[in-house]
């Protein structure tokens, strides 16, 4: 990955939105256990609106398609709704890996898993997550997320799951959307921050850095 590259590489930082934050997390997991050489040089690894714990809309896609398929004069509609891929499906609990769906109905009525993957030791990990609302709290926000993607999800904490994001690798930008983090300037911002600091360091625990911007609900 890194032989033809132009310079040395000291190092790399994975940055993914959305689902790219997941494929990068299990990128590193499977790299780690192959042996490749690049995770050896990664970092860094940032998701920016990902899902670590799931998304609401696969798991109502779910709901609704298994339904369909309990009643006859529905269950021919089912079939479009399931023809979602499996990266997709995989948004259901946030599924790192294959043997996640071993021995499960993919299309059973919120079935799935997600097995813990540990964060590998010498990376550290960071997530960025919206919500629509300037305060993370407000209902409508705490419920709503980005549209796309809860905050509790984001962050990876929730009563059920906790990730081990480090203490100070966790950012919340208030009254933004699921798309407006690709591209948003204190995006930019908070990550030439995270990889200017030099006592960047193993994940310890989780919290959260508040930041807020635009009129709140």
């Amino acid at each position: 990955m890194t032989a033809a590259w132009p310079t040395p590489v000291e190092e790399i930082a994975l940055i993914g939105h959305s689902m790219g934050g997941l494929v990068a997390r299990s990128a590193c997991h499977h790299a780690d256990r192959g042996g490749a050489n690049w995770v050896e040089q990664s970092r860094h690894v940032f998701g920016l609106g990902t899902p670590h714990l799931g998304a609401p809309l696969e798991r109502g896609v779910n709901a609704v398609a298994w339904s369909l398929r309990q009643v006859p004069e529905t269950r021919g509609f089912a079939p479009v709704l399931n023809a979602r891929s499996v990266g997709i499906k995989d948004l259901r609990f946030g599924s790192l890996l294959e043997d996640d769906w071993t021995d499960v109905d993919i299309d059973g009525f919120l079935t799935g898993r997600a097995a813990e993957v540990p964060f590998l030791p010498h990376i550290s990990y960071y997530f960025v997550g919206a919500t629509v609302t300037r305060n993370r709290n407000h209902p409508v926000g705490w419920m709503a997320g980005d549209l796309l993607v809860q905050f509790s999800s984001a962050s990876g904490q929730n009563r059920r799951r906790r990730l081990p994001f480090d203490i100070d690798n966790g950012h919340h930008i208030g009254g933004l959307n699921h798309f407006d983090l690709l591209s948003h300037p204190d995006v930019y911002a908070q990550l030439e921050r995270w990889l200017a600091d030099p006592t960047r360091s193993a994940p310890r625990s989780p919290a959260i850095v508040e930041h807020t911007e635009a009129t709140p609900l």
